[in-house]
């Protein structure tokens, strides 16, 4: 039986979760509309989704699924239609300036929060770029002989951590910026530039 070596698979996982992406999009989205709390929360729900993936990939899911390709459009095509839809939530909001106070960490409840939770959960079940991740290039670290489901989902929690650990940063940072821009213009251009960037990503996702 071969050990597994993490450095290689840290190697080249931490270039691809420093490169921003639907996820990182999302939770500065979130944090920008509803403080640091929710980016957090957003955050937990991103990464719940990728353990979701690597249940799947610890489970032989991901060999099927590369069986039946004709699956991939279907999931960039969800996974972009989602990003506009949450892209044009935030230039709705940008547009109606009555509704621009920031909501403070503790004041959107646990609706607000489930919110958050589904939406960062919903961002990464429907990422092609995290199912790619997932169910094609995490298997290529598991050495033969190496015990699947276990290797699987050692290597999940080294993505999920490093992960969690960036995805937080920006959830502070959104979190901060929106603070310091609560009120009038200035959180209307934070909306609408959020919500182009959304909008934008997802076209970027359609034409790939």
């Amino acid at each position: 039986m071969q050990r597994v070596s993490p450095w290689g698979f840290v190697a080249v996982t931490v270039p691809l979760v420093l490169t921003p992406g639907m996820s990182t999009a999302v939770v500065l989205r979130n944090s920008i509309e509803g403080g640091t709390r929710a980016g957090l929360v957003t955050t937990i729900g991103i990464n719940t989704g990728s353990f979701c993936y690597g249940l799947l990939t610890a489970f032989g899911f991901g060999l099927a699924l590369q069986r039946w390709p004709s699956a991939w459009p279907g999931l960039r095509f969800g996974g972009a239609v989602y990003l506009m839809w949450l892209g044009a939530q935030s230039l709705r909001r940008a547009a109606r300036p009555s509704s621009m106070a920031l909501s403070s960490d503790t004041s959107r409840g646990p609706q607000g929060a489930w919110e958050s939770l589904a939406e960062g959960f919903m961002t990464n079940v429907l990422n092609p770029s995290i199912a790619t991740f997932y169910l094609i290039l995490l298997p290529q670290f598991i050495p033969p002989g190496a015990p699947i489901a276990r290797t699987a989902l050692a290597l999940t929690a080294i993505h999920i951590t490093l992960a969690a650990t960036w995805h937080s940063t920006w959830a502070v940072a959104g979190g901060t910026l929106a603070r310091a821009l609560a009120t009038g213009r200035p959180r209307q251009i934070l909306e609408a530039t959020a919500g182009a960037a959304l909008i934008g990503l997802a076209v970027s996702i359609l034409v790939h």
